[in-house]
């Protein structure tokens, strides 16, 4: 197995685990079986272009987050800004982020991973109270 495929499929995992996303509904949207999904997490197989390209869209990552190392992480003050952390922050856990460890990598991609889960939550609360205000101004 490559270098590559053993980031994907680690930012994978975490994503399905942060966002709540089901292998299923994966698999649902991607017209691709469930096992397909699962050989891409264990690192059997890769997805094609075109279900790559379907991947981060439809978890909102830059493509080559999934497969380069330094996870193509933006720019550190406009991530800060989109966080919430300073730049300071920010530039400490890509440091950490750059570190040999397997366990630091992990644990720095399971913090992304948290803080595009509460993102999405709190975008899906947002959309949920603008549904609810739009419902009650048709009333």
């Amino acid at each position: 197995m490559n270098q590559n495929n053993n980031i994907f499929d680690r930012r994978l995992k975490g994503l399905l685990s942060a966002s709540g996303v089901e292998r299923g509904e994966l698999a649902r949207h991607l017209g691709v079986s469930v096992p397909t999904v699962n050989r891409w997490l264990n690192g059997i197989s890769t997805p094609n272009v075109y279900q790559f390209r379907e991947i981060a869209h439809f978890f909102g990552m830059p493509y080559d987050w999934f497969l380069e190392d330094n996870g193509g992480i933006p720019d550190t003050d406009d991530l800060a800004v989109k966080l919430g952390l300073s730049p300071e922050t920010v530039e400490a856990l890509l440091e950490l982020a750059n570190s040999e460890s397997e366990d630091v990598l992990t644990a720095v991609d399971d913090a992304v991973c948290a803080v595009i889960g509460a993102v999405n939550a709190v975008y899906g609360e947002l959309l949920d109270i603008a549904d609810g205000a739009a419902g009650e101004d048709l009333e």
